[in-house]
């Protein structure tokens, strides 16, 4: 197989060139990614991983993890797991040795291909530590390019899930697009009890749009679609409760408090949904996976919501130039154009 891009659109070395040049993908047979994340990026990966096995389909997957972040990952994708240690398992709260990481780093047989899909400074010492023929990753800065043996430019402003697809298709691999097979329930929407979810947390508490905003909208959505149950989903940590947002709605029998549901049931259960409203937090991932039309409310100045934006209109994101949070009134206007799109054409 030969290596397919455009200098200046990606880069690799010589010897990625001639390693290429003389193996087909059934050649390869041990592969490893490496993806140091939470749930909402393990979820994010597993097109990636769909589309690995069937490039190389004699190949080994191996998934290389830090330990306090294994919830949610993609076991049913991968032959085995990798597993490294950023903070100490004895509960002291300190940070592992470099050596502790490297013995751990070099644990890891010797593989074909290593893809390095996280790109932090302990997956680098990774890279550098572990056997490998060659190594793929992302090139954010021209010095990253020493460390991997073939790098593509990871893009802001597409899906970040077609940034990881990218390191395939520098390979030659022609991935599917849209829609992205997750592979991970096969329900579809309730037609004869619609309802809504809406999901009051974000993945850090100043990205959380204000719970008062959201009783707004709530009582917004009540009276433009009462044919529709509103349910106040709660999240697994204990500040993921919203017990402020349904407490204005207590009386309502429109209105649900569902409490947070095991991994195993709750792509099941968002595929049902009609819509997920939901801010920038790995419950939105799940409901994209779950074939879910979705409404994110994100405004991060330095994070660009377009990264997390499938390029198909039953997915939003409420954003504006000025990277403030939306308003109460942008995102029921949101919320009534999406809606319209999805269930009045």
């Amino acid at each position: 197989m030969k290596l397919n891009f455009r200098r200046g659109g990606a880069f690799a070395s010589r010897k990625a060139k001639e390693y290429f040049n003389d193996v087909k993908p059934e050649d390869i047979k041990s592969v490893t990614v490496i993806r140091h994340a939470a749930i909402g990026d393990f979820v994010v990966m597993r097109p990636f991983l769909l589309e690995l096995r069937k490039f190389f389909p004699n190949t080994k997957i191996t998934l290389s993890v830090l330990r306090n972040s294994m919830y949610g990952m993609p076991e049913d994708l991968v032959d085995s797991i990798h597993i490294m240690d950023k903070m100490k398992t004895d509960g002291s709260g300190e940070k592992t040795s470099f050596l502790q990481r490297a013995k751990q780093a070099s644990i890891l047989p010797e593989q074909d291909i290593i893809f390095d899909l996280t790109d932090s400074s302990m997956t680098l010492m990774l890279i550098l530590l572990a056997k490998s023929k060659i190594t793929v990753g992302y090139s954010y800065r021209a010095l990253k390019r020493f460390f991997y043996d073939v790098s593509t430019v990871r893009s802001d402003f597409v899906l970040e899930t077609q940034s990881m697809l990218h390191q395939l298709n520098i390979l030659g691999a022609n991935t599917q697009h849209y829609p992205l097979e997750y592979g991970l329930t096969t329900e579809t929407r309730d037609k004869k009890n619609p309802f809504i979810i809406y999901f009051g947390g974000a993945s850090m508490q100043n990205r959380c749009w204000s719970e008062t905003k959201f009783v707004g909208l709530i009582e917004y959505m009540l009276k433009k679609y009462p044919q529709y149950q509103h349910v106040v989903l709660q999240g697994i940590k204990e500040d993921e409760k919203f017990e402020n947002i349904y407490a204005q709605f207590t009386d309502n029998p429109k209105v649900i408090h569902q409490p947070a549901l095991p991994i195993e049931d709750i792509y099941n259960y968002l595929a049902t949904a009609s819509l997920v409203i939901v801010g920038d937090t790995g419950i939105r991932n799940m409901a994209i996976a779950s074939n879910t039309p979705t409404l994110g409310i994100m405004w991060v100045g330095h994070i660009s919501a377009l990264r997390y934006l499938p390029k198909i209109r039953e997915h939003e994101v409420v954003f504006n130039t000025d990277f403030i949070a939306p308003s109460l009134d942008e995102v029921k206007t949101s919320v009534e154009k999406l809606m319209t799109y999805l269930y009045e054409k």
